[in-house]
């Protein structure tokens, strides 16, 4: 058995090498595949980095199988802390959860800047017959809810006068103000434009108000004992980004495949929310300052205890020295 064994070293030895010359590095990590989960709270246009990255194979060129789940944010941060999942894109919300002391980091971000619009029922006719009314949100706290906030008070009117009323998945939210069940919600592309074709009216949205719609997020455990695994998924989320901001059409061919929507919301959503587009995957220390003050940093958590751009800022240097 053993001069079997000896002679079959050669043979392996050969082949590894005529597989590496075939097909590079990659078709050797490729026999490798590990399987990863990441979660989102809703499927939705601003999740484009990871859509992109999985159709065009940029997580398979990394080695990994990756399966896109669907979860409510908080059963999602939990899954994340256990590790049934890697990563998860719900930012806003998990960001919150980073505040009150959860061991985890915003490693990447992908939009600097969500495009949110604050959408009511067509019987609605002024923000001001808003008030006493309902607000539909995905959760308390979260981004639509902080963002209509907002914006609401950039058009006179105190969100303390409303009710919020937790909804969950954006498709809810949109079916939700479209028939009256809530008076008004906040929408992003695509699903802003499906509730205007439905009658829905538009009181206030873009440039006005923004905040960060989507990124990566990881534990800090995950971080300090896998570093190259996270570093190979925020890779595959960078070469997206880029290949976002430098392909319009088949951006928005993906777009198609992963969200329900026609080609011409599809293109406006592109065309919209491509202006805040992060290439490189990184927030400025003020921006990120901002952002978290307006989340309301009651722990007063430190920017080193809310992000770690060390390693998307090692890809974004080989990326732009063609590595």
């Amino acid at each position: 058995m053993e001069n079997v064994r000896t002679g079959l070293r050669p043979f392996i030895f050969t082949f590894l090498i005529v597989l590496f010359a075939l097909f590079g590095f990659q078709g050797i990590v490729l026999a490798q595949t590990q399987k990863v989960r990441i979660s989102f709270s809703s499927r939705s246009n601003t999740s484009v980095p990871y859509y992109v990255a999985v159709s065009k194979g940029f997580f398979r060129d990394e080695g990994m199988d990756v399966e896109i789940i669907q979860a409510n944010p908080r059963l999602g941060v939990m899954a994340l802390m256990n590790g049934d999942v890697s990563f998860t894109g719900t930012f806003v919300s998990t960001v919150r959860g980073i505040l009150s002391g959860f061991p985890l980091k915003i490693v990447l971000v992908a939009f600097k800047k969500g495009v949110y619009y604050l959408v009511a029922h067509p019987s609605v006719k002024d923000i001001q017959d808003l008030k006493g009314k309902k607000l539909g949100v995905s959760s308390i706290r979260g981004a639509d809810h902080l963002v209509a906030e907002e914006l609401l008070r950039s058009k006179g009117l105190n969100p303390a006068l409303m009710q919020p009323v937790v909804l969950g998945d954006t498709s809810v939210r949109l079916q939700s103000v479209i028939t009256g069940a809530v008076e008004v919600t906040t929408l992003s592309p695509p699903h802003d434009l499906m509730a205007q074709k439905a009658g829905g009216k538009v009181l206030a949205g873009p440039p006005e108000i923004g905040m960060p719609a989507s990124g990566m997020i990881t534990a800090e455990r995950l971080i300090k004992e896998n570093p190259t695994f996270v570093r190979r998924a925020v890779r595959a989320i960078l070469r997206a980004n880029r290949f976002i901001d430098d392909n319009r059409g088949e951006t928005i061919k993906v777009l198609l495949q992963w969200v329900k929507q026609t080609p011409e919301i599809a293109a406006r959503s592109y065309d919209v929310e491509l202006k805040s587009i992060l290439r490189d995957g990184t927030m400025t220390d003020s921006e990120m300052e901002s952002f978290i003050d307006r989340l309301g940093n009651e722990k007063k958590r430190t920017l080193d205890d809310v992000r770690d751009f060390s390693l998307v800022r090692q890809v974004w240097k080989e990326l732009e020295q063609g590595k």
